[in-house]
């Protein structure tokens, strides 16, 4: 995680639309506005929608569109966390009203970085090592031969204590098709890279724990 930001928001101030490239896959905002007594008006954090960042496929000439067809808003209420793509355009609605900074628009707010497996359960770091030894460069050499695509998978891989796999789950997902020549429809691209690290991991035994256990695993594609 970076280092955490505090940013106070009174009256007149704004962000203005924009994208956080690069900083880390996942961007956070977390509220301690007094948001249900609050003395302003604004300070949402708004994000175009996907439907908006591919606008012209989805088109139609007889849908009505408004800002709430174009962005998603979301109130800063107190204790909310917001985790989102920072590759997605947003920013903050202008706040109106108070200038007391005791009164005003309270956010902590970072971004995730770095991420690494993570061993639950019955099983750790070294017992899985060897595992993932074997699982993983044979996997990123598949993954090489796909249609290329931008953005992080993380995947939860559940494992029996005998080391079975019994399922896989997705944890996070903002993988995008990058645009090319040629390209497949975007929902074959991704089914392809899902199908692969899944199947991959299905098929895959892990050391016998004597309990259940899982491992999570993040993948960055650029």
């Amino acid at each position: 995680m970076t280092p955490v930001w505090l940013s106070n928001y009174v009256d007149g101030m704004r962000q203005e639309i924009h994208a956080d490239v690069p900083h880390g896959p996942f961007a956070f905002v977390l509220s301690l506005t007094n948001w249900d007594k609050r003395r302003f008006t604004g300070g949402e954090t708004f994000l175009l929608r996907p439907e908006t960042l591919d606008y012209w496929r989805g088109f139609e000439t007889s849908s009505v569109v408004e800002r709430g067809a174009v962005v998603q808003t979301v109130e800063p209420e107190f204790n909310r966390l917001t985790v989102f793509d920072p590759r997605i355009p947003h920013g903050v609605n202008v706040v109106e009203g108070t200038r007391d900074v005791r009164e005003g628009r309270l956010v902590l707010h970072g971004w995730f970085m770095d991420l690494a497996p993570h061993f639950s359960g019955a099983l750790t770091e070294a017992t899985c090592e060897p595992a993932l030894g074997e699982i993983l460069p044979p996997l990123y050499e598949a993954l090489g031969t796909l249609p290329r695509a931008r953005g992080f998978l993380v995947v939860k891989v559940n494992v029996d204590a005998n080391g079975r796999v019994t399922g896989t789950e997705w944890k996070a997902d903002t993988l995008v098709p990058a645009p090319a020549p040629n390209l497949p429809d975007p929902t074959e691209v991704r089914d392809a890279i899902l199908l692969e690290v899944a199947g991959t991991f299905m098929d895959a035994t892990f050391p016998a724990a004597g309990a259940p256990g899982a491992v999570t695993v993040p993948f960055e594609f650029d």
